[in-house]
């Protein structure tokens, strides 16, 4: 069977069609020639992000991107972005707050601002306000549900996933073995909670302080835990692998997988192709531009950032499974075509909700973490202590 997202049959669609044709506006000239510094972590997609980097690096031989991955788990992007002298920054969208509220970036405003989703929008703001942008979207991300199809012929039901989430044949990061994975149990935490509960956590990102509330969130996942029902896995990766030898039915991850999964999948004999589903209410991620406060070279990072995140560059983007941070991307019909499973994406999206956004999202997540793995795993009860713990995080 053919791949369905082929990337170099969307690319040459999306060349054709002339998406990238504004490119040529961001070609620039200069006496002195300048490196830029971009510090980010690994890239997931196979190509996206270095593609585009690659073209502006052609567009531009005075006006260079040098790209610095830096080995590091979402809990400590901080600490190792910080100890790397970058022009740009990729930050992962629970960092944003942090680096704003210690001075190490400089508010910037995207060109397409009017057209970001508001929830993007919103997680590259800091608490308090509602104008500035601290950050420019590169790609939006949102928890989903993964779903094996055997039979086509059988009428498709949306399934629940307060009850497939929670049953044999589901797969999520519910385990965590370090600061590797510490973040992702984290968020599929969250999940589980909302789905249980709306009001555990806001589309603002406040989280609830009733014990009472937690307690009657997390009880079901608790006994699904304790009982062996689902599969806990400690990552993206391993949930995968988990999801494929085990031949499992349902599987918790981020759409940015989605292409590679699916193509897998279909070489199966015992697979007709996977699918995605919303969660009642997903966990909002992705990365985002900002620039170092002490760049001698803001104007042509901006330019950089500009480039990276226009609209044309998110249709790209799209091919390569990264989720669109604009509803322009998500309404081009040379888009819907190649990846027809962008419409779900986009209900996700438009729904998730984001972690606290506030600069002790780190001491907020650990303390999480902590409280939560005693309770899920070791059947320690949750007490008055947790609630003080994460409220004094966020303080």
């Amino acid at each position: 069977m053919g791949e369905l997202y082929s990337r170099r049959s969307f690319l040459a669609g999306v060349l054709t069609a002339g998406l990238l044709s504004s490119a040529a506006g961001y070609v620039f000239t200069r006496r002195d020639p300048v490196t830029l510094t971009l510090a980010t972590g690994a890239e997931p997609t196979g190509g996206g992000r270095n593609l585009l980097i690659n073209m502006w690096n052609e567009l531009n031989p005075d006006i260079r991107i040098a790209v610095r991955e830096i080995p590091s788990s979402t809990q400590d992007q901080f600490a190792k972005f910080t100890e790397t002298k970058a022009d740009i920054y990729n930050l992962d969208a629970i960092h944003i707050p942090r680096f704003a509220a210690e001075r190490r970036i400089e508010p910037i405003a995207p060109r397409n601002d009017t057209l970001l989703l508001p929830s993007v929008r919103r997680i590259c703001q800091v608490e308090g306000e509602t104008e500035r942008l601290w950050a420019v979207p590169f790609n939006s991300d949102a928890g989903m549900l993964f779903r094996r199809i055997t039979d086509k012929t059988t009428a498709d039901r949306l399934p629940d996933f307060r009850a497939v989430g929670l049953a044999p044949g589901f797969t999520g990061q519910l385990e965590t073995i370090g600061a590797q994975t510490d973040e992702a149990f984290v968020v599929n935490v969250l999940e589980q909670a909302l789905a249980q509960d709306d009001a555990i956590l806001d589309p603002e990102g406040v989280l609830s302080y009733g014990l009472g509330q937690w307690k009657t969130a997390l009880a079901p996942l608790a006994d699904a835990l304790r009982s062996d029902r689902i599969n806990a896995q400690t990552g993206e990766d391993d949930t995968i692998r988990a999801f494929q030898n085990g031949n499992l039915t349902y599987m918790r991850n981020w759409p940015v997988w989605f292409p590679g999964v699916d193509r897998a999948e279909r070489a199966r004999p015992d697979t007709v192709e996977i699918r995605l589903s919303p969660l009642p209410a997903g966990i909002l991620g992705g990365q985002n531009l900002a620039i170092d406060r002490e760049t001698p070279h803001r104007e042509q990072a901006e330019q950089v950032i500009h480039f990276l995140t226009d609209t044309p560059a998110q249709k790209l983007l799209a091919g390569y499974g990264f989720a669109p941070t604009g509803l322009d991307a998500y309404i081009d019909s040379e888009v819907q075509r190649n990846v027809p499973y962008l419409r779900v994406v986009r209900d996700a999206v438009e729904d998730a909700r984001p972690r606290p956004i506030h600069p002790g999202y780190a001491t907020f997540a650990q303390r999480f973490k902590d409280h939560t793995y005693a309770y899920l795993h070791r059947g320690e009860e949750l007490t008055q202590r947790f609630i003080t713990d994460i409220r004094e995080a966020l303080q």
